[in-house]
C-alpha cells in the first residue's frame, strides 16, 4: 500500500500545471503549426503605445545602440546596480560606442536574463540579423540603427514587420494624419492637485480664473471637449504611480472645503495626500462622468509601476471595485495584466461586465506570468473582454520585438488548450483573432 501511494503521489506531481479536462474532440495532427501560423498571420490592434516622434528619433545625437536600452531595459540595468546619472550619460555623446559598452557591460551581463533584456536580443536578431549584444556587435548595430532611419522606418517596422493595423497612442508620434494611429487623453493633472500652484498653472494654461471649485470643473469640461475635438477614442489614467487606486464618491461640500483651503494657502505649500484626497477623488468621479457621457472607455494603469520608488499595493485593481459598481455603463480597461495581481483581475473581469483586461506591457514584464494568467483568463473571462497586445514602448524596434513575444505566448496557450481538448482548433483561431484584433477594434469603436 505504501508503494502504491508513493506512485500515486508521483503521478499527481508530474501532471502539467496547464492540464485541462477534455471538453472537445482532440485535434488532428499538425494543429500546433496551423495555430502558430494563424496567430502569426493576424493583424494587430496595438492597445497602448508611447512612441516617440519619428523625426525626433532621427535627430537623436548620438543615434546608437542605446536607443534599444533607454526604455524598460534601463530599469533592470539600474536595478542591477548602475546609477541613474551614469546611465543618463550613456544617452549622450560623452563617450564613443565602444566606451559606452565597456561601462554598460557588467550591468547588462547581470540583467540580460530578464524579459526586458531578452526582448532587446530578440529585436536585434529579427530586425538587424545580430545574434547578441557584445563588444563585437555594438558598433555594427549602432551603424545599422542610424542607417535604418534614412528609410521609412516606422512604416516598415510597425506595418510590415509587426503587422499593426491600428495603434492606440498615449503620448503621440505626431502623425495624426496617419490612419494607423488613434489617441487617448490623460486628465490626471486635474486630479493630482496638492498645491495652489497646481491650480494656478492650470488656470494660466486655460486663461481662466479658478477661484471656485465650479470654475475648476468647468475648465476640466473645456479640456475634455478639446480632446473630443481631437477625436480621442478613450480616457487614460496613470495615477497608480502617485496615489492609491481608491476613489471615494465625495460630496461636493467636502471637495469645496478642500479646494478653498488650497486656494487660500501660499503657492509654496504642498499639502499631504490625506489632506487633498477628497478633492482628488471628487475630480476622478467628474472625469469618469464625462467618459460615460461621451461613451468612451477608461484605461487605468494597474499593477507594476516602471522605475522605482512606488508602492505596489497602491495599484491593486481590486481597489477600483466601487467605481465598477457605481459606473456600470462605463467600460474600464485595466492595464498590464494587473501584474502581480492576476488572480484579482480574473475575479474582477469575470464578475463585472464593464471590466476588461489589457495585456499591454505584460509579456516583457514576465512571459510566464502572461502565459499562466492567459490560461486562467480564458477559463474565467469572456473572450471578448481580453486585449492581448500593447507594445507600451518609446521606440518602434522594441514594440516589434514585444509583438513577437505576444504572438508566441498567445499561440502557446491556445495550442495547449486545443491539445488537451478544452478548445477545438477552430475555436482557438476565433479566440486568437478576438484577442489580437477584434476586441480592441470594437472597444475603441475604430472604423
Amino acid at each position: 500500500m505504501k508503494y502504491i501511494l508513493i506512485v500515486f503521489i508521483f503521478i499527481i506531481d508530474t501532471i502539467p500545471l496547464q492540464a485541462q479536462i477534455q471538453l472537445r474532440p482532440l485535434p488532428k495532427d499538425g494543429f500546433e503549426q496551423r495555430i502558430q501560423d494563424y496567430v502569426d498571420s493576424l493583424p494587430l490592434v496595438d492597445s497602448h503605445e508611447h512612441l516617440m516622434v519619428e523625426e525626433g528619433v532621427k535627430n537623436w545625437n548620438p543615434l546608437d545602440f542605446m536607443l534599444l536600452l533607454h526604455h524598460y531595459a534601463d530599469d533592470d540595468i539600474k536595478s542591477a546596480g548602475m546609477s541613474k546619472p551614469q546611465f543618463a550619460e550613456l544617452l549622450t555623446d560623452k563617450y564613443s560606442v565602444k566606451e559606452k559598452w565597456e561601462i554598460l557591460k557588467p550591468f547588462w551581463e547581470a540583467s540580460k536574463n530578464t524579459a526586458y533584456g531578452r526582448v532587446v536580443l530578440l529585436t536585434i536578431d529579427e530586425l538587424y540579423g545580430i545574434k547578441d549584444l557584445t563588444g563585437e556587435t555594438v558598433e555594427e548595430l549602432s551603424r545599422q540603427i542610424k542607417k535604418s532611419y534614412e528609410t521609412p522606418w516606422y512604416d516598415y517596422v510597425l506595418k510590415e514587420r509587426a503587422k499593426i493595423r491600428y495603434a492606440i497612442m498615449d503620448v503621440g508620434s505626431g502623425r495624426r494624419k496617419d490612419d494607423m494611429f488613434r489617441y487617448v487623453e490623460k486628465f490626471d493633472r486635474f486630479i493630482r492637485i496638492d498645491s495652489k500652484e497646481n491650480l494656478l498653472s492650470i488656470g494660466r494654461d486655460f486663461n481662466k480664473d479658478l477661484a471656485t471649485l465650479d470654475s475648476f470643473v468647468s475648465v476640466l469640461e473645456d479640456a475634455f471637449q478639446q480632446a473630443l475635438d481631437r477625436d480621442i477614442v478613450g480616457v487614460k489614467s496613470a495615477l497608480a504611480y502617485h496615489r492609491i487606486l481608491n476613489y471615494e464618491n465625495v460630496h461636493i461640500e467636502k471637495a469645496e472645503e478642500v479646494y478653498n483651503k488650497i486656494m487660500n494657502s501660499s503657492t509654496e505649500k504642498i499639502f499631504d495626500f490625506n489632506e487633498v484626497k477628497a478633492l482628488q477623488d471628487y475630480m476622478m468621479h467628474r472625469i469618469i462622468g464625462l467618459a460615460r457621457k461621451h461613451n468612451l472607455p477608461m484605461q487605468i494603469h494597474t499593477g507594476l509601476q516602471a522605475g522605482d520608488g512606488n508602492y505596489i499595493s497602491n495599484s491593486n485593481p481590486a481597489l477600483l471595485t466601487n467605481l465598477f459598481l457605481e459606473y456600470r455603463d462605463v467600460k474600464f480597461v485595466l492595464f498590464h495584466g494587473g501584474y502581480p495581481y492576476g488572480g484579482e483581475l480574473s475575479a474582477l473581469a469575470k464578475n463585472f461586465r464593464n471590466v476588461y483586461i489589457d495585456l499591454c506591457w505584460t509579456y516583457i514584464i514576465s512571459p510566464s506570468y502572461s502565459e499562466r494568467y492567459l490560461h486562467e483568463w480564458l477559463e474565467t473571462v469572456p473572450a471578448n473582454k481580453i486585449m492581448a497586445f500593447g507594445g507600451d514602448y518609446h521606440n518602434v524596434e522594441n514594440t516589434f520585438g514585444h509583438s513577437l513575444m505576444a504572438r508566441m505566448v498567445v499561440s502557446k496557450v491556445l495550442i495547449e488548450k486545443v491539445k488537451t481538448g478544452y478548445l477545438t482548433e477552430e475555436e482557438a483561431k476565433q479566440i486568437a483573432e478576438r484577442l489580437l484584433y477584434k476586441n480592441a477594434l470594437e472597444l475603441f469603436q475604430i472604423k
